[in-house]
């Protein structure tokens, strides 16, 4: 579907962009829903996500392509809510201050994963696939074996935690950071977050 058929259906681009994020969300919110390790939901999720946007890849693509400030902005706005609501699907915690470090690497994944989409021009979506695997991949080692945020290659996440409020709190507790804390050495985790050791989702994806 063109942009300008999709508008034409609402009658307004941001009524017509919002309305196709809050669909995306939904259907990630649905995929993320299933079970498995916490990055197998949000693999499933996601994908779910580009299968709504790939309904509608000459609309996407051509607003994308517009650099709408506006749109940006609005968009902006509007995807934290979003990320949350995928989160809490695939039963991962973003409360305090670590769970801002989560949404904000999400928000990383998501952005790396919906720019490697705008190019994969193939019917499967095998380079998406493949390159949100990729990183999630990485997203699971830093949770479980403390790997900096630098070192998940995801451009724009190290200075996302360098703004938010009290990173450094974070950083001292995370694992592998040497510098935890006696009482969060004794305390259990909070939430989840991807499981320790489950498997690569690399497989083709069932559709």
């Amino acid at each position: 579907m063109s942009a300008e058929a999709l508008i034409s259906l609402v009658g307004d681009k941001f009524d017509a962009v919002t309305a196709l994020q809050d669909r995306v969300f939904a259907e990630t919110a649905k995929g993320a829903a299933g079970t498995g390790s916490a990055r197998e939901r949000l693999f499933d999720g996601l994908m779910r996500g580009f299968d709504a946007l790939q309904a509608h890849r000459a609309a996407v693509l051509t607003l994308w392509d517009s650099r709408d400030p506006g749109l940006a902005a609005l968009l902006l706005g509007r995807a934290r809510a979003g990320f949350r609501r995928l989160a809490g699907a695939a039963g991962i915690s973003v409360d305090g201050l670590r769970g801002e470090a989560r949404l904000a690497a999400l928000a990383a994944i998501v952005a790396k994963a919906f720019a490697a989409w705008r190019t994969d021009d193939s019917a499967d979506m095998a380079a998406t696939m493949a390159e949100l695997d990729r990183l999630l991949e990485r997203a699971e080692r830093a949770e479980t074996e403390g790997v900096s945020p630098e070192l998940l290659g995801l451009p724009g996440l190290g200075s996302l935690f360098d703004r938010l409020p009290g990173f450094g709190a974070i950083s001292d507790r995370l694992p592998g950071s040497g510098r935890r804390s006696g009482r969060d050495d004794q305390a259990p985790r909070s939430s989840p977050g991807p499981s320790e050791g489950s498997g690569p989702t690399g497989q083709p994806r069932s559709r």
